[in-house]
């Protein structure tokens, strides 16, 4: 699933530079792992780097992620911001989080002259992006596996975009991944929670909720769209 979004999405070529993102989820080490793992099997010739973004959470643990990086012996960047102290007071701190979060990112990208930036994004995030925006933007878009940044400079790309979730824990069983994982002090008033909480509700009456969701974006029936 993994070479599927490469070859269908145009992006990791051989013998490319790419940064990858890592919160420290389960989601964000597999997409690493499995980085690592297909650049040698396959033989790519990439050269991968990794970083975090620490927001100073309290008890934000900073030390396993590094520990990875370095078990992995591959570059990697921990970068400490303010986050916590700046959206305090803040009505919509999941937006301002991830603002300054990718902000981070793509300077790093830049001084490092890296223009491709890999994030673990998957298929329930896709669904549940798409009725956040429908529901509270009054728009239909989600996130893209290859989305253009700063008139073409940067790409963010989302290698993990065909793979659901479940199939990523059985990954990161595989890897015996560490199962901590840090938590956002302002989980709970995530419109995001809502949402999964939502399909979750549905899909013990249909297992396929997710699937079907995600399906629908490549089986769009223009003649019943008013466009």
């Amino acid at each position: 699933m993994v070479r599927r979004a490469i070859y269908k999405f145009h992006f990791l070529e051989k013998n490319s530079h790419v940064l990858v993102a890592v919160s420290g989820g389960v989601d964000s080490l597999v997409l690493l792992f499995l980085l690592v793992e297909y650049n040698k099997r396959f033989r790519q010739n990439w050269e991968i780097t990794t970083c975090h973004i620490n927001p100073q959470f309290p008890d934000w643990d900073v030390k396993t992620i590094e520990d990875i990086f370095i078990k992995l012996n591959i570059p990697y960047h921990i970068i400490k911001t303010n986050i916590n102290k700046n959206i305090l007071n803040l009505e919509k701190k999941c937006f301002a989080c991830a603002h300054e979060r990718r902000r981070k990112i793509l300077e790093l990208a830049d001084s490092l002259n890296i223009f491709q930036v890999a994030l673990a994004h998957h298929q329930q995030d896709v669904d549940e992006t798409l009725l956040l925006n429908m529901i509270y933007n009054g728009e239909i878009s989600t996130l893209i596996p290859k989305q253009s940044l700063i008139h073409g400079r940067f790409f963010f790309i989302r290698p993990l975009y065909f793979l659901d979730k479940e199939i990523i824990q059985k990954i990161a069983q595989v890897y015996n991944l560490p199962k901590h994982r840090n938590i956002c002090p302002y989980s709970r008033e995530s419109k995001r929670d809502m949402i999964r909480n939502f399909l979750e509700g549905i899909r013990k009456e249909n297992p396929d909720v997710y699937k079907n969701i995600f399906n629908s974006l490549f089986n769009i029936k223009e003649l019943y769209l008013p466009y």
